[in-house]
């Protein structure tokens, strides 16, 4: 629901709780368990530290000089976000793992039943797979260290610890709609393009190849590089339209991370494109709602006949740009 009043506007969301069932015999990989576990940890050491640094604060002009604000950023707000993406991707790792494929589950896999518009993967050459892998697992760590490259940048690095912050809080969203929304492998089971392969060099077997849909990979390299396109675009609006060379060279890492992944055999085209989209909507979005400012956010249950979830609303003062 949207209404207007004294040049501000009222935004109310509704976030519905979808059910879950855990299943007790769920079986998950030891290796993801133990990876997933790291980064959850290191998502809540970071927010912590950020919200022992520094108090929570709002731009003002009593600020001081050398500091140039562009956001708006209330500490404990996004904190505990970071701390609730963490916590819901733990608890949420054995729902999300899936059993081990048969003999009779791979035998009965059929090239025709892949759709059309992702038939590009049945035509790969599996024996590059583990050189693709790999490719992904070196620019997975260099876009996780791609945000703090705004940092050279001398405005936005006196205020560094809400950009970081920001930065934390667009990471957390994205492995959030990954890990627990209904477009994840939480809900959904789409078999990775390798099962397809007899001839495969990877371990076809495994519950983790049922996960195709949707990339998170190429989502969190989308948000990764297009947060760093928006930041600085948005501490440098003396670029006008020349940042949208800046917007096209963001688009490249999570292209490339799409093109690996793809090789690779673990996502059809689909999922890339599905993932590309989350990543980049959260790397531009999250900084704008940010750069808009924040007033009067409230968070209250909700109830309807079609279901119960939480109700969250801001006021914003649309004047702020």
């Amino acid at each position: 629901m949207i209404s207007t009043s004294d040049g501000k506007r009222t935004i109310e969301r509704q976030f519905r709780h979808a059910g879950l069932t855990l299943n007790s015999s769920a079986w998950f990989s030891w290796r993801s368990l133990k990876n997933m576990q790291m980064f959850s940890k290191y998502l809540c050491l970071v927010a912590l530290s950020a919200l022992s640094l520094r108090p929570a604060t709002v731009a003002t002009a009593q600020d001081n000089d050398s500091v140039h604000r562009v956001y708006k950023m209330n500490y404990w707000v996004a904190g505990g976000l970071c701390a609730a993406a963490a916590a819901g991707g733990i608890f949420t790792i054995p729902a999300r793992a899936k059993p081990n494929f048969t003999d009779a589950d791979l035998l009965a896999l059929k090239t025709s039943d892949v759709p059309s518009y992702d038939q590009w993967s049945m035509r790969q050459d599996p024996s590059v797979v583990p050189t693709y892998e790999n490719y992904s697992k070196y620019l997975q760590i260099a876009t996780i260290a791609m945000p703090l490259g705004v940092l050279f940048d001398e405005k936005i690095r006196s205020d560094g610890w809400n950009v970081m912050l920001m930065a934390l809080e667009v990471n957390a969203v994205t492995v959030s709609i990954y890990t627990l929304t209904p477009l994840g492998p939480l809900f959904q089971t789409r078999n990775r393009p390798i099962v397809y392969y007899p001839n495969s060099p990877v371990d076809r077997y495994n519950g983790n190849n049922k996960n195709s849909f949707y990339s998170g990979h190429v989502a969190s390299a989308a948000a990764a590089s297009f947060f760093m396109a928006k930041v600085f675009s948005d501490y440098h609006p003396e670029m006008g339209a020349d940042k949208y060379w800046l917007y096209g060279a963001a688009a490249i890492p999570p292209l490339a991370m799409a093109w690996f992944r793809l090789k690779a055999l673990d996502h059809f085209p689909s999922d890339v494109a599905v993932g590309y989209v989350v990543g980049t909507v959260c790397g531009i979005l999250i900084p704008e709602i940010h750069r808009i400012g924040t007033r009067d956010m409230s968070f209250a249950p909700y109830s309807s006949p079609e279901g119960t979830g939480l109700t969250m609303r801001w006021t914003t003062d649309m004047s702020i740009r």
